[in-house]
């Protein structure tokens, strides 16, 4: 399309290089005593927005009058998901369409909602048993304020935990798999038919050897297959055996060997670990026997026989209810302790 401006036809044809340049000028008018000034006309008014949003963006002082309008808890949002790594994806890999601001906003309104209901719950169960006053109303507030960090640090979390968790579903039967992969290989099975054998049956893991099937069947060659499917698992042990595949594939070695020594190499260090978690299981259960049965058990008993000689003090309900607070949370830690050092594995 051709349009004359000033005697000159100038082309404004498609959407690109002088397309932002103004093709014509309104005419400029009179108004009682002002003058109205001529306006330029684009031939894409799409564009011109679209500059206009911009140059409204790199515009230093409009960018820091929108970070001055920027709230307390937008900042404090913000600075969680900036010390959060690859956050964004983990939402994408947990189904959660949400925006990381979005989703972080939600979580931490819902801590402050559950850690309220905590607190006057508990409130509540103490004024029924007939508690001090005192102990009535600081003992919610305590809970109320330790209720709101644990959760908003769990419920932030919720997509990393998921990914962690995926990843220890994968580690739980990968070493199986990877055995079969190498059984098969060795009695003379090509490598895309043995990891499609092992495709299935073996829970987690046989959904990341799928994958690698499915883009081989695609058309990608394998080795690339490989290593486009290991840099997305969660699963360290199968990134190690498909790494040393693609690698063994790309340098022409016999492949079936390197994942042997990858196998062997994976037993060792789970060994060791499994040894490593007995240690610690004793020093757990040393402490626990020590301040989850002992010393309570005992302080009771020998606070409840001095008491009868010596009116140092009296072993009343709410100093019950205290004893048996603190016994429970300990059980809990402990509980808590003991499960987060467990291996994630099978052998």
């Amino acid at each position: 399309m051709l349009i004359t401006m000033f005697g000159k036809k100038k082309d404004a044809g498609t959407p690109g290089g002088d397309a932002q340049a103004p093709v014509g000028f309104t005419k400029r008018k009179n108004f009682l005593f002002f003058k109205v000034k001529s306006k330029p006309i684009y031939a894409f008014p799409e564009l011109e927005k679209k500059g206009a949003e911009a140059k409204e963006q790199d515009n230093p002082v409009k960018r820091a009058g929108a970070e001055k309008r920027a709230t307390p808890f937008s900042k404090m949002i913000n600075n969680i998901i900036k010390k959060k790594k690859n956050y964004e994806y983990s939402l994408r890999e947990a189904g959660i369409r949400q925006s990381p601001y979005d989703f972080v906003k939600r979580m931490l309104i819902y801590s402050v909602l559950l850690s309220i209901a905590l607190g006057a719950g508990s409130a509540f169960v103490l004024y029924k048993f007939g508690m001090p006053t005192k102990f009535v109303v600081v003992m919610p507030v305590v809970l109320l304020f330790a209720g709101y960090m644990v959760l908003s640090q769990k419920l932030v979390e919720t997509p990393l935990a998921k990914m962690k968790s995926e990843g220890k579903k994968i580690e739980k039967d990968i070493l199986y798999a990877a055995r079969d992969l190498v059984i098969s290989m060795r009695s003379g099975m090509p490598l895309f038919n043995a990891m499609t054998a092992v495709s299935t049956g073996y829970g987690s893991a046989s959904k990341e050897f799928a994958k690698v099937v499915e883009l081989i069947q695609l058309g990608m060659p394998i080795e690339q297959a490989m290593e486009e499917v290991s840099q997305k698992s969660k699963s360290k042990t199968f990134q190690r055996i498909m790494l040393q595949a693609s690698v063994s594939i790309r340098a022409g070695i016999d492949v079936t060997g390197a994942l042997q020594e990858v196998v062997e190499e994976v037993t060792q260090e789970r060994v060791i670990e499994l040894r490593r978690y007995g240690q610690k299981l004793n020093a757990y259960a040393m402490f626990y026997m020590l301040f989850g049965v002992i010393f309570p058990s005992m302080g009771i008993a020998v606070a409840t026989i001095m008491t009868t000689f010596i009116n140092i003090f009296t072993v009343n309900v709410e100093i019950l209810a205290m004893v048996i607070f603190s016994i429970v949370f300990l059980q809990v830690i402990f509980l808590n302790l003991m499960r987060a050092s467990r291996p994630a594995f099978s052998m």
